[in-house]
């Protein structure tokens, strides 16, 4: 698992100690991550994008207030993206990661849920599109894996 902030400067370093390069990361538009993801291109991996949707089911004990990605879902620059393609809001967020080359594992227990995020390959966004999602970055995490702080790679664990 790799959850970390592309800024960081240990993050071109866990790439030369690892045999197994870490493929997932958390990433939606309220972390978009984008030095990573092009540090990644570069070494040939594709990465996994988790919490897609910024895990809005997490108990409300993880939640972190204000600057919890839990609704992205219903951000409005969403909701418009997605009401101008007629698909829904989470059609397009997977859509986004898509769209830049990362996997991504939405999580979904409701059949109906998991079928539409299926559908996701009849439409395009426009460039202006992933700009307007790009632009919601906010450094903001669902999960922070605060049990392993202390490890000398975090957030690299």
């Amino acid at each position: 698992l790799c959850s970390c902030s592309a800024a960081d400067r240990r993050s071109a370093s866990v790439f030369s100690f690892c045999l197994v390069h870490p493929p997932q990361i958390e990433l939606h538009p309220y972390l978009v991550q984008t030095e990573m993801i092009e540090l990644c291109k570069s070494k040939n991996i594709v990465l996994t994008a988790f919490s897609p949707f910024g895990s809005p089911a997490r108990p409300p004990e993880m939640l972190r207030g204000e600057t919890d990605p839990l609704r992205l879902l219903e951000d409005p620059v969403v909701a418009d993206i997605a009401k101008k393609h007629r698909h829904s809001s989470a059609q397009v967020l997977l859509r986004f990661h898509v769209q830049q080359g990362v996997a991504v594992i939405p999580k979904s227990d409701k059949p109906h849920h998991i079928l539409e995020n299926t559908k996701i390959f009849d439409f395009s966004l426009t460039e202006e599109d992933m700009r307007a999602l790009r632009g919601l970055d906010r450094g903001w995490r669902s999960c922070l894996l605060e049990e392993v702080k202390s490890h000398p790679y975090y957030p690299f664990v």
